[in-house]
Formats: C-alpha cells, structure tokens, sequence
C-alpha cells in the first residue's frame, strides 16, 4: 500500500510539472536589444523584422517611458519612425522566426497616424508557417486612445485568444504579418509574447469563450468561471494602472469595493483579458 502511495504521489507530481512547462511563455520587451536593431533574441529564440515596403523600417527605437511592457510603461520597443511609406498608404512589417514553429499569445501595438492622431484605418495579422497560412484576423475598432495615452500608454492589447472570436495561440507559425490600411501609418509592437513549439501539444487551461466574470457590473465582488486551474490574475484600470493582483480558482471571490466606478480589465497570466465593471 504504501509503495503504491509513492508512485501514485510521484506519478502526480510529474503530471503537475508536465503540465506547467506546457503552458509556459515568454514576453519580449526589447529593453535589453540593440537600439536600431531589426532582430531581437528571447528565451533562446532569434526573431528578425523586415519591412517590405520601399523607404519604409522597422527596427528597435528607444524612447523613455513611450513604450508599454505590459504592465507599466518602458523605453524600447519596435516601430517605423526610421522610415515610412507616407501617409495613406499604411504600413507593414513582418517578423519571422527562421523556420522554428511558435505560437503567439498576445501582443501591444500602438497604431496612428504618422502624426500620432487617431486612425481610421484596419490592422490585419496573418500567421503563416512554411508559408502557408494559418490564421488571419482584421481589427477595425477597439483602439487605445493615442491622444490620451488610454489605456496602456496608448497600445492596443491584441489578445490572440480571443481576437477574430478564434483562438489562434495553439496554432504554430514560423512568420507573423502585421498590417495597417488607410492612415493607420505608424505602428509600434511591445510586449510580445509567444511559446516555443514544444509547449503547443495541449489545449490552454483556460479558454476565453468559456471563461466568465460575474455578476457584470458588480458594486462589491466579482467572481470567475470555468477556471480549470488556480491561475495569477491582475486587474487594470482604464489607464493602464495595475489597482489589484493575485491567484483565483473557479468561483473565487474577487473583492472590488474599494475600487472607483468605471471598466477594469482583468489579466490571466495566460494572456487572456475579461473586462468587467464597477458600479
């Protein structure tokens, strides 16, 4: 009886390891690349930038506290004040992982005007391995607001999971196309988070179509469903500050009392965003 204890215990704790390096990731934030730069290195991955339109770059530019990490702001992260393509004509780059397979999670992207100003024009990402392609969605609403710098410094979170109403994390790619139509001219990505290919074999633990928070609006506490593991969670304001963090199970009780009336985005560590509200 007692032999069987220990392998069943050892037999759970290797289930429990296996699981957890399945849903590892990682999140470049540029800040330790060369300035100017058109490759990044992350987690043992080489990534490399192009940019296929004429005059047009794309490459690492630091600028104190104009970047977002995805928590708070930072000082470096890609875009194309290098070289444009001129206004209307919108933009493009590529990055490419050289032929080893990944899946991206999620990330920021800070799309204008050349000038800085809102935009009314369309992103479109397109993920392609060994060039065909595997997913492609277009956003043509939901932006940050550049002009106020709300939320996250003015970067739109580009949630992979949801984005599209497909989850496209799971799906491996060796080249990701971000594209901006119209007078979205200007781009800049940080916070890139992606997985290596190794840890693609299982599903997410949590699935954004299945996941809810509840009661939404709340005066006193939220609660979240359909968690199938205790997951770390943090939750912003419409700024971009972080108000709360912590760990949840399923229908763990999140008390948000204190916090001022208005939208708060609540953060899974997967990637994953629910907003709710607070009345």
């Amino acid at each position: 009886m007692k032999k069987n204890y220990i392998l069943n215990l050892l037999t759970i704790s290797l289930l429990f390891l296996g699981v957890t390096s399945i849903f590892a990731q990682s999140t470049e934030d540029f800040e330790g690349e060369g300035v100017a730069s058109t490759s990044f290195s992350d987690n043992g991955q080489t990534f490399t930038v192009t940019t296929p339109a004429t005059g047009e770059t794309y490459d690492i530019f630091n600028c104190g506290g104009c970047g977002w990490n995805g928590s708070a702001t930072d000082a470096q992260f890609i875009e194309n004040t290098g070289g444009n393509n001129g206004a209307m004509n919108g933009t493009s780059f590529t990055i490419s992982t050289g032929g080893a397979e990944i899946g991206v999670t999620s990330l920021y992207l800070f799309c204008s005007t050349n000038s800085l100003g809102t935009h009314s024009g369309a992103l479109t990402i397109t993920g392609y391995k060994a060039g065909v392609m595997q997913y492609t969605f277009t956003k043509t609403s939901g932006f940050s607001n550049v002009a106020t710098l709300t939320p996250f410094n003015g970067f739109t979170f580009i949630n992979f999971a949801t984005e599209g109403g497909v989850n496209n994390t799971q799906k491996r790619i060796d080249q990701l196309v971000i594209t901006g139509t119209g007078d979205l001219d200007y781009m800049a990505l940080d916070a890139f988070s992606w997985a290596p290919e190794n840890t693609l074999s299982v599903d997410n633990s949590i699935l954004a179509s299945q996941i809810q928070v509840y009661p939404n609006p709340s005066s006193k506490s939220i609660k979240i469903s359909d968690l199938n593991t205790e997951t770390t969670y943090s939750i912003y304001d419409i700024l971009g500050n972080k108000i709360t963090q912590g760990s949840a199970t399923k229908n763990t009780e999140i008390g948000i009392q204190n916090f001022a009336n208005g939208l708060y985005f609540l953060h899974f560590e997967n990637g994953i965003v629910k907003k709710f509200i607070k009345k």
